[in-house]
């Protein structure tokens, strides 16, 4: 980690993500307060939903934009000052009137969109300035800064309106964090440039998704099918958990010796913890284990968890599984980013990671409204049964390891 820390290069990346998580994750909250505010509540706050998962789905095609950019830090920089001056025009216009909701979800779009090019941009450039035994850890380290940073921002954001109403300062507030994060980019660009690789695109843009969605498949092990699938899947179990375990701490009151705001949150800081414990260690128990491995024990044990549920035991057991899963999750994307790195080249390393935001955002609202929507219309049950049937089901997914690649 020490190492890690003295590379400027990095150093540079991380700090200007943080502000800009801050950003992000500020303004996002501050939206759907402005949203929830309007005369059409319902309406607003839904779009305002839709429009935060879009740019998440259309990471496919953008990570096709960001591989094909040469001169990555440069736009890196660029895009990051155009975030903070639509953010500051935003500013502009709600000088005059708050009534500017579409434009400001329009405006959070966009910025979005940029923030996922932007950060598809900045892989590439880990690659090349982070040495391949360290790569894992960077990627941790890296992916730990949203994970402590956005409930930060978001409660900055629900304090600061709730105490002002200004949605003018909040718009300036946000343009300022982007701005900040610019100029770390521009004191550091010197150690960001790098040479970029000549590869060849050929001439069918279908052959070149195909390629890398092979090198995927190679990397993992893993037919592509079942890869991609299993991902989807237990991403879907994974997000729902939270909404679940809500739900069932507020019907089985008895299982906690807390309050059920107590234990909320401290399944929360569960999750927390695991997580950057999981995406930070290296060294551990796990250090060898392959993507297929962490996935099924990910799978095995969110299988447990829900027994646990069924069996209506302690909450300890809850809090140990959670933990678990959360540890082990934790280690999946530093680990799987890291074996892209060593293995493919800086566009198709953006082209591949494009591919895994799309599906792991596709993911995310079919847990939350399959899984976590069913509970109160079907009942405990049958959710938790379902749960453990598609645990079930990614375990047999990813361990067939014989299929067939893409045909070109």
């Amino acid at each position: 980690m020490i190492n890690l820390l003295r590379n400027k290069a990095f150093r540079g990346l991380s700090l200007s993500t943080f502000f800009q998580v801050i950003g992000i994750s500020f303004f996002n909250i501050v939206l759907l307060l402005m949203a929830k505010n309007t005369k059409m509540p319902s309406f607003w706050v839904s779009l305002v939903s839709i429009a935060t998962v879009l740019p998440g789905i259309t990471s496919i095609f953008l990570g096709r934009i960001s591989g094909s950019i040469r001169n990555k830090t440069k736009w890196v920089i660029l895009l990051t000052l155009t975030q903070s001056l639509f953010f500051g025009l935003l500013a502009i216009l709600f000088f005059t009137t708050d009534q500017y909701i579409a434009v400001a979800i329009l405006v959070n779009l966009l910025s979005d969109i940029i923030g996922i090019v932007i950060s598809l941009m900045k892989m590439p450039i880990i690659q090349n300035k982070v040495s391949g035994e360290n790569q894992q850890q960077a990627m941790g380290l890296y992916q730990s800064i949203s994970l402590i940073i956005e409930p930060v921002g978001q409660a900055i954001g629900v304090s600061y309106i709730m105490a002002t109403h200004n949605y003018v300062v909040g718009s300036i507030i946000n343009a300022v964090t982007f701005l900040i994060s610019a100029f770390i980019l521009f004191i550091h660009r010197k150690y960001l440039t790098y040479e970029e690789k000549n590869v060849e695109d050929g001439d069918n843009h279908k052959i070149k998704i195909r390629a890398v969605l092979n090198l995927f498949s190679d990397i993992t092990e893993v037919p592509i099918f079942n890869i991609l699938l299993s991902i989807i899947l237990v991403n879907a179990l994974g997000t729902s958990i939270d909404g679940i375990l809500n739900l069932y701490i507020l019907d089985n009151p008895t299982v906690s010796p807390f309050s059920f705001g107590t234990t909320i949150l401290l399944i929360n800081i569960t999750f927390v913890l695991g997580s950057i414990l999981g995406s930070i260690t290296v060294n551990d128990i796990l250090k060898k284990a392959s993507i297929k491995t962490l996935i099924t024990l990910a799978a095995s044990i969110i299988f447990l968890l829900y027994v646990v549920l069924l069996l209506n035991l302690n909450v300890l057991l809850i809090l140990i599984a959670a933990f678990s899963i959360t540890y082990i999750t934790g280690k999946v994307n530093p680990k799987l980013y890291a074996l892209l790195m060593k293995n493919s080249d800086s566009k198709s390393l953006s082209i591949i990671l494009g591919v895994l935001n799309s599906v792991l955002t596709v993911a995310a609202p079919l847990g939350s409204v399959i899984l976590v929507g069913g509970y109160p219309i079907f009942g405990k049950l049958p959710i938790l049964l379902l749960s453990m049937v598609v645990s079930i089901a990614v375990v047999i997914l990813i361990q067939k390891s014989t299929g067939s690649r893409l045909k070109k």
